[in-house]
C-alpha cells in the first residue's frame, strides 16, 4: 500500500511538473514571438505552410489558437484522445512509472515485457516477438542481425527502416515476377532475403504477397508493416493473416506500435524462434532503453477499445468512400484511411476552407507534394461531408 500510495504522489508530481514547466516555456515564447514576429513570419512563410500545432491533433487541430478540421498525421484510430485509454495510461505510470532504466538483458526484469510479446506473438500468429525501443530500431535490427551476409531483393516501396540498398525502380508487379524468376533459376548458399513494406501510406496500396508462393527455394521475408500493425485485419493483426505459409518461408515481421495503437514501441515478430534469439543477442536489443512500461500496460488493457475504435474507423471509411465513389480523380484503397488528391487540391486549397491535410514531396522533398486526408475514428459524419463540400467547391 505504501508503495503504491508513492506510485500514485510520483505519477502526480511528473504531471505537476511537466505543467509548470510547460506554462513557464510557453510565457517565454509567447514574450519572444513578439520581438520576432516578421522574422517568425518570413520563416513561415518558407517553411511553406507548414503547420504549427498547439496541441496534439485529433479529429481537428489548434493553429495559432483557431481550431481546423484535421486530417492528417498517422493516429488512425484516435487512441491519443481515448479517455479510457489515457487513464490506462496513467494507470500503468502509477503501477510500473514512466520509463524502466535498464537493460532488457539485465539480471531484473518486468514480466511486463515478455507478457507484451507473447500477446503480440498471438496477434501475429508468430513463433517469438521481440519488443524494441521504435519500429525503426525493429528493423534495423533485423536487416543488420539477418541480412548483411545474403542475396537482398528490394521493393519498390521499402522504408529507410529495412532498407539496405537502393529500391527497386519497377512497379510492385513487375518486381515481384522478376523476383520469383531470378530466385528460382539461381542456387544460393544461404537463403535470399526479400524486402518490402506491408502497404503504401502514401499511394494506398495494400501489397499482395501471394506470389511468394511460387518461390521453391528457402527464403527470408522482412516486412515492415507499421501502417498495416493495428489496422489490417480482423484484430488488427496487420499483414500476417494474409501472407502464404509454406515450409521455405520465413517470415520477419517488424513493425511500429505508434501508428494505429499509439504505443511509443516497436517489435519484430519472427515464424522462427531461433532469429528472435540472434536480434535479442544483438546491440539493437541490449545496448537501448526498453519502451514505457506505462505505455505497454494500456496496450494491453486497451484490446477491446483497439476494436470498437477500429469497427468507427471502418463506418468512417466507408461514408467517404461512398460519397467519392463517383470521383475518379480521387484514389483510396477500401482497406486503408487515406485518400489521394489530384495536385490542385493541395495543402493552400484546404487551408482556405479550414482544413488540414497530409502534403509533402515523398521521397524525393523537391519532387511533386503527395496531397492526402487522412481519416481516423475520432472524425464524425459532419466532418466528412465537409471535407467533401471542400472538395466539390474546388
Amino acid at each position: 500500500m505504501r508503495n503504491r500510495a508513492y506510485a500514485k504522489f510520483s505519477a502526480k508530481l511528473f504531471y505537476l511538473s511537466f505543467s509548470v514547466v510547460k506554462n513557464f516555456t510557453d510565457f517565454i515564447f509567447s514574450k519572444l514571438v513578439k520581438l520576432t514576429y516578421p522574422i517568425s513570419l518570413t520563416l513561415k512563410i518558407i517553411q511553406a505552410n507548414m503547420f504549427q500545432l498547439d496541441h496534439t491533433p485529433g479529429r481537428t487541430a489548434s493553429v495559432n489558437n483557431k481550431e481546423l478540421l484535421f486530417f492528417s498525421g498517422y493516429a488512425y484510430l484516435g487512441m491519443n484522445h481515448h479517455p479510457e485509454f489515457l487513464r490506462h495510461i496513467q494507470k500503468g505510470i502509477e503501477l510500473y512509472g514512466a520509463v524502466f532504466p535498464s537493460s532488457r538483458i539485465s539480471n531484473t526484469q518486468l514480466n511486463l515485457y515478455s507478457e507484451t510479446e507473447k500477446l503480440l506473438s498471438h496477434l501475429t500468429q508468430t513463433a517469438d516477438t521481440v519488443l524494441m525501443q521504435s519500429g525503426f530500431t525493429a528493423g534495423k535490427a533485423s536487416v543488420e542481425t539477418i541480412a548483411h551476409d545474403s542475396v537482398l531483393f528490394h521493393s519498390p516501396f521499402c522504408h529507410p527502416a529495412i532498407r539496405i540498398n537502393n529500391n527497386s525502380n519497377l512497379s510492385f508487379t513487375e518486381w515481384t515476377n522478376e523476383t520469383v524468376a531470378t530466385i528460382n533459376k539461381n542456387n544460393y548458399t544461404t537463403p535470399p532475403v526479400i524486402l518490402s513494406d506491408a502497404l503504401n501510406q502514401l499511394t494506398a496500396e495494400v501489397y499482395d504477397f501471394s506470389f511468394l508462393q511460387n518461390i521453391k527455394q528457402n527464403i527470408i521475408c522482412i516486412i515492415d508493416d507499421s501502417h498495416g500493425m493495428g489496422l489490417l485485419g480482423l484484430n488488427g493483426e496487420g499483414i500476417s493473416s494474409r501472407l502464404p505459409r509454406k515450409e521455405n518461408i520465413e517470415y520477419i515481421i517488424t513493425y511500429s506500435l505508434s501508428k494505429a495503437l499509439n504505443i511509443q514501441a516497436g517489435a519484430v515478430s519472427c515464424s522462427n524462434k531461433n532469429t528472435a534469439d540472434k536480434i535479442r543477442s544483438s546491440s539493437w536489443y541490449a545496448a537501448t532503453t526498453p519502451p514505457s512500461p506505462a505505455m505497454l500496460y494500456a496496450f494491453a488493457a486497451s484490446q477491446k477499445i483497439y476494436q470498437q475504435q477500429r469497427e468507427t474507423l471502418n463506418k468512417n471509411k466507408k461514408i467517404l468512400q461512398d460519397l467519392l465513389s463517383k470521383r475518379t480523380d480521387i484514389r483510396f484503397h477500401p482497406e486503408i484511411p487515406v485518400f489521394i488528391f489530384p495536385e490542385n487540391n493541395d495543402e493552400d486549397f484546404f487551408a482556405k476552407r479550414d482544413i488540414i491535410i497530409s502534403s509533402f514531396a515523398y521521397p524525393d522533398p523537391n519532387g511533386k507534394k503527395i496531397n492526402r486526408a487522412v481519416i481516423n475514428a475520432l472524425h464524425t459524419e459532419d466532418d466528412l461531408k465537409m471535407l467533401i463540400e471542400a472538395i466539390n467547391v474546388g
